[in-house]
């Protein structure tokens, strides 16, 4: 047995919701249009249950309709159009496109999942945990989940303050752990013989690039968008102001750097000469295409596009670069680009430098730092050891 109880609005007179009864005595399912689901355009219904007499039931679909109407609640919103609209809120307030774009990523694979079109009113923790195991079954690493789960945790938590949702029902759920394995640090060998062959190679470009990471704790956008008007060589003294990436459309950006602040980097007396004698190459290489380097740009430069230096290089050539290096050094096979970056902070740690020092010259957090370049087996770990060792011989 089934009643339909139409709601028109007076604007346009379009039925927005039906009620039926389940099953005796008055026990009904409130049936209401939401609009279209903004990732499919198919249209959107919200149900709910209902106890009591069909009058009743018919004021309670009147009052679902008008809820939707007017504050457009929780039972708007499917998951995906939540992230949606809470990406698209991002990307309003200025959050970085190579993170917007980021974010859109998940938010397609979550659209395309059974979890996308569920109502967030009637979503559990259960479903979250349900959906990261699908997509560890997929493929996905523990961290890659980890980074659904943060997405759509920040997703409800803004819907919380829309009032789309009570509660972040994300929170409550598991994403899998996700075992940080420790890195190889490479030794000043390997290092120096890693220096020394790219400056052999056939574009010695690649070896200031790489003198910069291994000197500065720089990230390789870093350095990519490190320009000589950033530079002071009779100081010996670089600022990191921005950072080069690039979209998934190729389309390169420039951004600020990750920690959103400029920070001043000291350099030594031999990486001030190299960039010296890079400059001049530079501007060498300018002259031979009629033109004259800007002052303006970038220290590693696309100088086969645009010979001004005014067009950076994508910080994926770095990394391929490295990459076909590491193949021809002794011992650096297993080593990525950013472990340059692991090996200035290990080092300078194991040089006594403090945890605040270092932070702020490579601009990370002190407690990232503590967690990440806590590594065992640096000469300092041993120093500490023998030292306490010492103390109890000398109390016994």
């Amino acid at each position: 047995m089934s009643h339909i109880c139409p709601i028109f609005r007076y604007s346009d007179f379009v039925a927005r919701g039906s009620l039926r009864l389940k099953r005796q005595p008055d026990y009904w399912e409130l049936r209401a249009y939401a609009g279209p689901d903004p990732i499919t355009a198919r249209p959107r219904y919200v149900s709910r249950s209902f106890r009591g007499g069909k009058r009743d039931a018919n004021k309670a679909l009147a009052q679902l309709v008008a809820e939707i109407d007017s504050i457009g609640t929780q039972a708007d919103q499917s998951v995906a159009g939540l992230l949606l609209a809470h990406i698209d809120h991002l990307e309003q307030r200025g959050r970085e496109a190579r993170t917007i774009e980021s974010y859109r990523g998940i938010a397609r694979k979550v659209a395309a999942d059974r979890l996308g079109g569920k109502m967030i009113q009637d979503l559990g923790p259960k479903d979250f945990d349900d959906f990261y195991v699908r997509l560890r079954a997929a493929g996905l690493s523990p961290g890659s989940i980890k980074r659904y789960h943060s997405v759509l945790g920040g997703a409800f938590q803004q819907a919380m303050k829309w009032g789309w949702a009570n509660r972040n029902v994300v929170r409550l759920a598991t994403p899998p752990s996700v075992t940080r394995q420790s890195r190889t640090i490479p030794t000043p060998t390997v290092v120096a013989a890693l220096l020394n062959e790219a400056l052999e190679s056939r574009n010695p470009e690649n070896h200031v690039a790489f003198r910069l990471l291994a000197a500065t704790g720089a990230r390789r956008g870093e350095i990519c968008g490190l320009r000589w008007s950033s530079v002071d060589l009779d100081r010996r003294v670089l600022w990191i102001r921005h950072s080069v990436a690039r979209l998934r459309t190729g389309k390169l950006i420039e951004k600020d750097p990750k920690s959103h602040q400029t920070r001043e980097v000291a350099i030594d007396k031999s990486t001030a000469q190299i960039l010296r004698d890079h400059h001049e190459r530079q501007e060498t290489l300018a002259a031979m295409f009629h033109a004259a380097l800007e002052p303006d740009g970038y220290v590693i430069a696309d100088l086969a596009t645009d010979p001004t230096g005014l067009t950076p290089i994508s910080p994926d050539r770095l990394t391929q670069a490295f990459k076909r290096l590491t193949l021809r050094v002794p011992g650096a096979g297993d080593l990525r680009l950013h472990d340059l970056r692991h090996w200035y902070a290990s080092t300078q740690l194991d040089a006594g430098e403090s945890l605040p020092a270092v932070a702020a010259r490579i601009g990370d957090h002190v407690e990232t730092l503590a967690r990440v370049y806590a590594h065992r087996g640096h000469r300092g770990d041993h120093e500490a050891a023998d030292s306490l060792g010492a103390l109890i011989d000398n109390t016994d």
